[in-house]
């Protein structure tokens, strides 16, 4: 490990994201390749960002000359033989044009990231939109934090989680290392990966970071993500949206990237699509908002009823966990279903309990979400009422509909 929070570069390759991305691109530009849409950026911590966007600005400006290296497109070859031998074709000539796809302004007092474009020429923005933001805030207002403070939150974090496993007698604890959106900086989410395949090989599957996965010789962790479902809703008739990106994402990749997302319109809507034949196709489904431990008992009676042994399926908890938390869900559906957990921001945006004497030190609360496709708005309903989001109150009310939901008209966010 180094011994400073920051490196020259905020971006260290074109493969410095989640590998959900690459994987939604290749679906966008193999399906959807004429499809336009836009992205916008939501600011959830009360922080005032505005100062940062001609940083901010610099940093985007540079994507322009990211590009995949052979290299790089020789690795997703070998690694993600999933994807189609055209779409890596395209990717080697892919090029970020941030000038006139990224627009970066002040709105209402606060920063704002507005993404335009085509799906597949834009679907990479988001992660490292976020990435950007992140590390220029905390060069700019956490740089005296010393790497001491990093180093031992993240020692006693795992020498806690061993000890815990241990007392408790839990053997079935796996998870992947899921940070870039929302990680202190590079470096820091570098030394965070670094350590734990160092000091907790056996419980770390792998990284969801592409660029951290080449480089330490990690598995690449990542499926689909809420816009894959978002963007149908303006694709195809509506109340088959989710029916019709499950069945299409599983045919695009022959049903090797087998992890269902269930809460773009919650779970309880997500159930009455996730059919037998669905539920048999698919190898588990992924939890991001609401209880987990209703969620999970939700799911699993699902299987029962359709005759399928929940054993047999991959349940996988990514939402806001910590240590303590995952453990919690792990002895809770113990013998019940098989369970796998992406964790984030816990370890790659984290400072313990570091004050600079006024104020704790607190990662960013940020999103960057579709909110058109096509000219018209797309909505995430969620499980947690306040990660919904919909600029369009009156397509709200109709996706409501037409899944049987709530059916007053509801103020969009």
């Amino acid at each position: 490990m180094t011994a400073k929070l920051f490196n020259d570069h905020i971006i260290q390759s074109a493969l410095d994201l989640d590998v959900y991305k690459i994987n939604m691109m290749c679906a966008a530009y193999t399906l959807y390749p004429d499809t336009q849409v836009r992205y916008e950026l939501i600011v959830r911590s009360s922080e005032d960002l505005s100062d940062l966007k001609p940083d901010v600005e610099i940093e985007l400006s540079k994507l322009a000359t990211c590009q995949f290296t052979h290299d790089e497109i020789d690795y997703l070859r070998y690694e993600a033989s999933y994807l189609d031998h055209a779409f890596l074709s395209y990717l080697a000539t892919f090029q970020f044009s941030p000038k006139q796809q990224v627009t970066v302004d002040v709105t209402d007092g606060q920063l704002s990231v507005s993404i335009r474009g085509l799906w597949h020429e834009t679907i990479l923005y988001e992660t490292l939109v976020m990435s950007i933001i992140s590390e220029v805030r905390n060069r700019r207002r956490w740089n005296d934090i010393p790497y001491s403070q990093f180093r031992s939150t993240l020692e006693s974090k795992i020498t806690w989680l061993k000890q815990e496993l241990m007392r408790r007698d839990i053997h079935n604890f796996q998870f992947s290392e899921m940070g870039s959106r929302r990680r202190f900086s590079s470096q820091v989410q570098h030394d965070v990966v670094d350590y734990l395949r160092h000091n907790a090989p056996e419980l770390m599957s792998g990284t969801s970071n592409y660029h951290l996965a080449k480089q330490f010789g990690l598995t690449p962790i990542g499926t689909v993500a809420h816009e894959w479902f978002m963007a149908h809703q303006q694709l195809v008739d509506t109340a088959q949206s989710q029916k019709t990106a499950l069945d299409r994402w599983h045919q695009t990749f022959d049903g090797r990237l087998g992890i269902a997302l269930t809460d773009t319109i919650g779970i309880d809507a997500f159930l009455q699509d996730f059919t037998a034949e669905r539920a048999a196709a698919y190898a588990g489904v992924r939890h991001d908002s609401g209880s987990p431990f209703d969620w999970g008992d939700k799911i699993i009676s699902h299987y029962d009823s359709l005759g399928i042994d929940p054993r047999s399926k991959v349940l996988i908890f990514t939402d806001g966990l910590n240590f303590d938390r995952a453990l919690e869900i792990c002895e809770y559906f113990a013998g019940r279903a098989n369970v796998s957990f992406g964790i984030g921001t816990f370890l790659a945006n984290d400072m313990g309990n570091w004050s600079n004497g006024e104020l704790a030190y607190q990662p960013l609360s940020m999103v960057v979400k579709m909110a058109e496709c096509n000219g018209s708005a797309v909505a995430k309903i969620s499980d947690e009422p306040e990660k919904a989001m919909c600029e369009d109150a009156e397509f709200l009310h109709h996706l409501k509909q037409s899944f049987g939901l709530v059916s007053q008209l509801d103020k969009a966010s």
